[in-house]
């Protein structure tokens, strides 16, 4: 059993809230820390006002082991995948929702080289690929012609039900404050933090691109990923895998697909574009068979770091504020594990990765606070 501690002191007229944590943003990073350390017995306040268009809640929710046109293993898979399949699975028990599905990638070759390579990285690396499977039975469906490799096991999580979920957990326990954080009003003292009524022992930023523009990280190498995903309707399409061919094609809510995702790094901006939308729609035009519609345009800035790592931990200078963020399009598999190193940390002492610890950029961090 969790308990909240909420607890209450009079300061002359003034009465203030105190909590252990205080976590801004309530998407995958921010839930997941939360719920770590609510486990570990310390009380959390998030606050956070239910962007539509955020990241978290516009991704498509795939852990893939595999990345880039090589095909590698991403990083720390073999301790990611199977450490996020049994978080998610153990996050739907709490719930009563099924949040994970362990399935598999089809992945249609576009050309005979891209063929090739697939089948030299069977031979190099078999516990996540495999050959061409049944290709036969999806000639009703798509349109190929250098045959289907397999990546395997792959995971779809439900991110919807997920932080939907946690949100309703977080007001059943008083822990969330429904509004949109205003850094202005944040002041940060040697000893503890407060916000409007609220003290706290620290502050910890998980609320995406917005940590850009704060005082104490906005100087991180930040890198802005724009993604943007068409959701679509095609009745007769077998909802058993995750079918990929430049686009992913992923099973989503209510019987719709989600179908994504671009990567824009280089002058990203809010809003979905037409030139997104017209290029997939032409690209689906050509691999599908089944005729389909387009419900829904979505897209999210996915607050990324120039070297692919994401930045865990408190200041190296300002120690009670810390920050978890910047997971790019990786985050579904690499933020359960990370939760649970910065909730042991925080809470025993334990180190972080170095690889992720934002202390790992302290002369920049210095540097932006002069």
């Amino acid at each position: 059993m969790w308990f909240f501690r909420v607890r209450q002191y009079s300061y002359f007229t003034e009465t203030l809230m105190k909590v252990d944590h205080l976590i801004v943003g309530q998407g995958l990073c921010g839930s997941l820390l939360s719920r770590e350390l609510l486990r570990a017995g310390r009380s959390v306040l998030v606050i956070d006002d239910g962007a539509i268009d955020a990241s978290s809640r516009v991704a498509g929710g795939l852990v893939n082991p595999v990345t880039g046109k090589r095909l590698v293993r991403s990083w720390m898979t073999e301790k990611l995948l199977p450490h996020a399949e049994h978080s998610y699975n153990e996050i739907g028990e709490e719930l009563n929702e099924q949040l994970v599905k362990r399935t598999s990638i089809l992945d249609f070759f576009p050309t005979h080289d891209a063929a090739t390579l697939f089948m030299e990285r069977v031979t190099e690396d078999a516990e996540y690929l495999s050959g061409r499977q049944n290709e036969e039975q999806w000639r009703d469906f798509f349109r190929f012609n250098y045959g289907i490799g397999v990546i395997s096991p792959a995971l779809a999580i439900d991110l919807g039900k997920f932080l939907d979920g946690w949100r309703d957990k977080l007001v059943e326990r008083n822990a969330l404050i429904k509004s949109k954080f205003q850094v202005e009003e944040l002041i940060v003292t040697t000893t503890a933090v407060r916000y409007r009524d609220i003290e706290s022992a620290d502050v910890i930023f998980c609320d995406g691109a917005s940590a850009k523009s704060n005082k104490w990280f906005g100087g991180l190498p930040w890198s802005d990923d724009k993604g943007e995903a068409l959701i679509i309707s095609v009745p007769g399409l077998p909802r058993d895998h995750i079918y990929k061919q430049g686009l992913s094609i992923v099973p989503w809510k209510d019987d719709l697909f989600w179908v994504g995702a671009s990567h824009d790094w280089k002058n990203p901006q809010p809003g979905i574009s037409d030139t997104f939308r017209e290029a997939t729609k032409e690209r689906l035009d050509y691999w599908l068979r089944l005729p389909y519609t387009i419900e829904a345009h979505i897209s999210a800035l996915r607050p990324a770091n120039f070297d692919r790592k994401p930045f865990v931990g408190f200041h190296p200078i300002v120690k009670n504020v810390g920050i978890f963020n910047g997971m790019g399009g990786k985050g579904i598999s690499m933020a359960p594990w990370f939760a649970g190193e910065f909730a042991a940390h925080t809470t025993e002492g334990n180190l972080i990765s170095p690889e992720v610890d934002v202390a790992r950029y302290k002369k920049i961090l210095e540097r932006s606070l002069s």
